[in-house]
């Protein structure tokens, strides 16, 4: 008897189709995913902390994809959350010396109060004019923390610790964010999945239309403000920590522009997509950290382009992919999932 394969997944009740992991290659790929991430200091060694990095940045990016991607809200001043939440975390830590898990649950929600309050006005305004509204909000919070630090904004900030085990090594902080990264993902997932989720997407698909249908414009858009708000003052949080030292340089335009990179280049539609997107601006930035000396080296001529070769590439990435897949590397993914569900198959 031949072997039967099926072309595509198929699901005969609500509860298969409503699964966080609703098909064999999700539920096989989680389960290698999280074991290989668990191993991840082990293969990489000394460049454990390009997890790290990427980790909290794609805690924030996932934030902004519920915010952009998902409710269709633009917001040119993520870092300005991002730094809300580290300061916060680091002025708990340090001047009134909470312990560490107090101080990130304080700046999640002090981010998602700010968040709330500036989604206001997108009741009444959209589109660049609230592009720039959050504009004029990133570059407020960088006065205020200037002028509210004495000049500099510098502070330093205690290593992060759960109970007695402080934490002081890459690894260790690794483990740590780990944690925290897989949880505020899956919580993300959950969330678009919910009646939240769906109201979302209405908001952003056509909000007049959700109105009519009974959904409050003003809710959900204040929502989906403060939940953006509330990932990025949680890995403002982790990153006051990690470095051990917060500056308003950590938190600037350019940073709130990497953020709207890592969702455009990661795809904005999809929750997996902020973490493809991060990874790839991570690794491209310290990429070109590494290569640029021994470039340099080679071609004495590249010095002279070094600098801006990072915005050089970044342009050149996102126009290749608006031009040829809009839908950025989670959706190659999807591409290649439905290849591999009809193989060999050519329909």
């Amino acid at each position: 008897m031949a072997a039967v394969r099926p072309c595509g997944d198929y699901k005969v009740s609500y509860a298969a189709d409503m699964a966080l992991l609703d098909t064999a290659f999700y539920r096989v790929g989680f389960a290698l995913l999280v074991p290989a991430l668990a191993a991840a200091p082990f293969l990489l060694g000394r460049y454990i902390f390009l997890m790290n990095i990427i980790g909290i940045f794609a805690i924030g990016a996932t934030g902004l994809a519920i915010l952009t991607g998902f409710t269709g809200q633009i917001s040119l001043g993520h870092a300005a959350f991002m730094a809300v939440g580290a300061y916060v975390s680091a002025f708990a830590s340090e001047r009134f010396g909470f312990a560490f898990p107090v101080a990130m649950v304080l700046a999640c929600l002090v981010a998602f109060l700010f968040g709330a309050a500036v989604g206001l006005p997108s009741l009444r305004i959209k589109g660049l004019y609230l592009a720039i509204a959050t504009l004029a909000f990133q570059f407020l919070i960088e006065y205020m923390i200037i002028h509210a630090t004495g000049g500099t904004g510098a502070i330093l900030v205690p290593p992060a610790g759960v109970g007695g085990f402080v934490v002081e090594t890459e690894v260790q902080f690794y483990y740590l964010l780990l944690v925290l990264w897989l949880g505020s993902g899956i919580f993300a997932a959950n969330i678009i999945r919910s009646r939240y989720g769906l109201a979302f997407m209405a908001v952003r698909d056509r909000d007049y239309a959700a109105e009519v249908l009974g959904i409050n414009l003003l809710r959900y858009k204040v929502l989906s403000f403060g939940l953006a708000a509330l990932y990025a003052g949680l890995a403002g949080s982790l990153w006051a920590h990690y470095n051990k030292l917060v500056t308003p340089e950590h938190f600037t335009i350019l940073t709130s522009i990497d953020y709207i990179a890592m969702i455009v280049i990661g795809g904005m539609g999809s929750i997996w997509g902020p973490h493809l997107g991060s990874a790839f601006v991570v690794f491209l930035s310290q990429g070109l950290k590494i290569l640029t000396p021994l470039l340099i080296k080679v071609l004495p001529m590249f010095g002279k382009i070094a600098v801006p070769a990072r915005e050089v590439l970044f342009g050149m990435v996102i126009i290749g992919l608006l031009i040829w897949e809009p839908g950025g590397l989670a959706m190659l993914l999807r591409k290649f999932k439905r290849y591999l569900d009809l193989w060999p198959f050519a329909y």
